[in-house]
């Protein structure tokens, strides 16, 4: 039985175990989680091993077919030589030879190693493969998206986010399994048995269980760690019942015979609640601001077409005043698809892993304003717009998002206001909140988003992405 302070280093043993080579990479990541532009590559990656497989698989099958025609051949020469042994001169000459000259050959089709090119291969693109800190990060990052948004795991293992359905494959008992796994570290014992039973339910329901015999996660490693989840929140008698079934399959089990005395005796006792570990994700005001209802003010809204500018006499730009006293205004199609295309272009091959916190889940490149004609075209444009000059030595961000990304802008720096342009529409999630004005914006791609940093009304915050592969730029403007 692993003991659960043990977590992280069975997480990772489950991880590493298919390639004890693998171990030397861990020290760093791929980025995969931050940034689906990172995600690519492995995308690419998991297809290659797909034909890698089915090219070993072609091996074999050559060589079963190999073996079946010997077999076929062995066969019928006993089949003859049993119904009449000793009469025929033409069978006895074929056995003498049989046994001589081909077997010695079947010998040496049985001593053939199969898959060495595959194995190869395989071996050689290790370094590329997600590594335990990916790993580790993509699980906090579903386990953000699941506070926050408070997102029932039933619904998040069979494709639903927020009451619509998506046309993604189901998650099975592999996925299950390592989220109770994650929820039962951190004390959310509830939660955890909720994704420990459906880890139950998808192998139960499983077409092929032996699929599962070549994993870490077996039928009764979910029903041991199904014991200290009903254990940890009281439910004594579930983990009894979970106890009792893990003995009729190993009844030797020596930590479940010693936990089931302990169980009987709890069970009799009143029980004091264990507290959950800390919020160490300070996903608690996340929670409060992203799941927060920001009633639209109508009646403060206005818009009007900009024609200020020799450009904008040409290409008038709508303006929505989303709030006039403090200055928050929207930009509609301020940039068109194949700007935004020459910008992602330019910064794809710049982008760079930033620390990570709970403000900061991307990638982010700095553009130069002397980089490229895009980058004077999308600072003439917020000029036209703002009115405001622009800090020459102020780079212009781009960012990435990945799984549950967000990247909360820093406007304590003295800047008079700040340009976030949206380069993307996304499914679900990515908003910027004000809570203090009572907003919420959802991204539309080639809009601007521009305030004034005048006081602390425009404080806002960046809600984690759901579903979509979410771009940004920012300019900090005097």
């Amino acid at each position: 039985m692993v003991k659960l302070c043990l977590f992280f280093l069975f997480l990772m043993a489950a991880v590493c175990l298919h390639a004890g080579a693998q171990l030397q990479y861990e020290a760093k990541s791929h980025d995969i989680t931050i940034s689906l532009e990172s995600l690519l590559p492995m995308i690419k990656l998991k297809e290659a091993y797909v034909n890698n497989f089915k090219s070993y698989e072609e091996a074999l099958k050559i060589q079963l077919k190999q073996v079946h025609l010997a077999i076929k051949h062995a066969e019928d020469l006993l089949s003859a030589l049993t119904a009449k042994p000793g009469h025929n001169l033409w069978h006895q000459f074929r056995l003498i030879r049989h046994m001589y000259w081909d077997w010695p050959q079947y010998l040496k089709l049985m001593k053939k190693v199969l898959g060495s090119k595959e194995i190869a291969m395989s071996q050689s693109r290790l370094h590329e493969q997600p590594t335990g800190i990916d790993f580790e990060e993509a699980l906090g990052a579903i386990y953000k998206l699941q506070t926050v948004y408070s997102l029932d795991p039933g619904d998040m293992a069979g494709g639903i986010l927020r009451g619509k359905r998506y046309s993604r494959k189901k998650w099975g008992p592999s996925e299950c399994f390592m989220f109770g796994l994650v929820n039962l570290y951190i004390k959310h014992y509830e939660t955890a048995e909720y994704w420990l039973e459906l880890a139950l339910f998808y192998y139960d329901a499983h077409r092929n269980q032996k699929q599962f015999d070549t994993m870490v996660m077996k039928y009764i490693t979910i029903l041991e760690m199904l014991v200290e989840a009903t254990k940890g929140f009281g439910r004594f008698s579930a983990s009894i019942e979970h106890a009792h079934e893990v003995l009729s399959i190993q009844p030797d089990h020596q930590y479940m015979l010693k936990q089931l005395s302990k169980l009987q005796l709890l069970e009799s006792q009143p029980f004091k609640r264990a507290q959950p570990e800390e919020d160490v994700l300070h996903l608690h005001n996340l929670k409060t601001l992203c799941a927060m209802s920001y009633p639209r003010k109508v009646n403060d809204v206005h818009c009007r077409y900009l024609r200020s500018t020799p450009f904008l006499q040409l290409a008038p730009i709508r303006q929505e005043n989303l709030d006039n006293e403090a200055h928050v205004y929207l930009y509609h199609d301020l940039f068109n698809h194949e700007e935004i295309e020459a910008l992602k272009s330019l910064a794809r091959p710049k982008l760079k892993r930033q620390k990570i916190s709970s403000n900061f889940t991307c990638k982010i490149a700095q553009l130069s304003n002397s980089a490229q004609d895009i980058i004077r075209t999308v600072n003439r444009r917020i000029q036209d717009v703002s009115g405001m000059d622009m800090n020459e030595k102020e780079m212009l961000q781009v960012v990435n998002y990945g799984i549950a990304g967000r990247y909360d802008l820093d406007d304590s720096a003295g800047s008079a206001a700040t340009a976030l342009i949206f380069m993307s529409n996304v499914q679900q999630g990515g908003e910027t909140v004000f809570p203090f004005l009572s907003l919420r914006v959802k991204p539309q791609k080639g809009s601007l988003l521009l305030w004034r940093n005048t006081d602390w009304s425009v404080l806002h915050n960046s809600c984690p992405l759901i579903i979509g592969n979410m771009w940004v730029a920012t300019k900090k403007l005097n």
